[in-house]
């Protein structure tokens, strides 16, 4: 009788710590899939970051036409990428690359900031002009802010194509966004891909420079920096560049005839 009871508490024993057992391991499985579960929805959860609204090219200030905000999974956010709260800091930033519409803006994608009182560089009745240029026309990325350059204009008329000086030792204060006071930023120092140009100028060179990017094709050759002369240029044509320029006609020297007027 005595073994019997024994043998049931330890069987009710076993029961109860069965059960437990039990209880505790189901209890500590739901509550490992409810923390993964919290994990994943943490991770997952939406993002709001400003994306282009549609596509930008390098240059193009960020404004509230040119971005938009859409909801990104945590997951899969770009550890550079720009949160909606932020906006208010960045906006009026210009991009440095070109971005398709619905691509996330990311901080890389943005130019540096020019130095502060970057207008005190200008001198009196100055202008600074930006205008684009290609690999060619920026000699193949070599200038930097400080060189000199002279402007030519070609443009074509039917057949016939034209070149002629446009402007003479015109200095250069920027290329892209490298500046004389933030050349030697790190990320600025050894830039030598750029799309733009900025030059000083009178407002009425300025105008000159507008009106050819419209009426034709700008090419930019580099100066000597010592070399302070004007350009000593007529302009060129197809002829010229074949036959050479025409012999000035020799003006005829008249005779002189000396009239004296008076009576006896």
């Amino acid at each position: 009788m005595k073994g019997t009871l024994i043998t049931i508490l330890m069987l009710g024993g076993a029961a109860v710590a069965g059960t437990a057992a039990a209880y505790f391991a189901n209890n500590y499985i739901e509550q490992t899939v409810a923390q993964h579960r919290a994990d994943l929805d943490a991770q997952y959860a939406p993002v709001k970051v400003i994306v282009a609204a549609r596509d930008l090219r390098p240059g193009t200030p960020l404004t509230s036409q040119s971005v938009a905000v859409r909801e990104v999974p945590g997951a899969f956010l770009h550890a550079e990428a720009i949160r909606a709260e932020r906006w208010g800091e960045l906006s009026g930033r210009v991009l440095a690359r070109s971005l398709q519409g619905g691509e996330p803006v990311l901080k890389a994608h943005l130019a540096q900031e020019l130095a502060a009182g970057f207008s005190m560089q200008l001198e009196p009745g100055m202008r600074a002009l930006t205008f684009p240029v290609d690999e060619e026309s920026s000699i193949s990325g070599m200038l930097a802010p400080g060189d000199r350059i002279d402007l030519f204009f070609t443009t074509t008329n039917g057949n016939e194509a034209t070149t002629l000086p446009l402007l003479s030792n015109v200095q250069v204060i920027a290329t892209g966004m490298r500046t004389l006071t933030n050349e030697n930023h790190p990320g600025l120092r050894d830039q030598h891909q750029y799309r733009t140009v900025t030059v000083t100028v009178t407002p009425q060179d300025a105008a000159k420079i507008t009106l050819a990017q419209d009426a034709g094709r700008i090419t930019i050759t580099l100066r000597q920096p010592e070399d302070g002369a004007d350009l000593q240029l007529s302009r060129v044509t197809k002829r010229t560049l074949l036959f050479g320029e025409p012999v000035a006609r020799r003006a005829i020297a008249r005779k002189k005839i000396e009239v004296i007027l008076g009576g006896i």
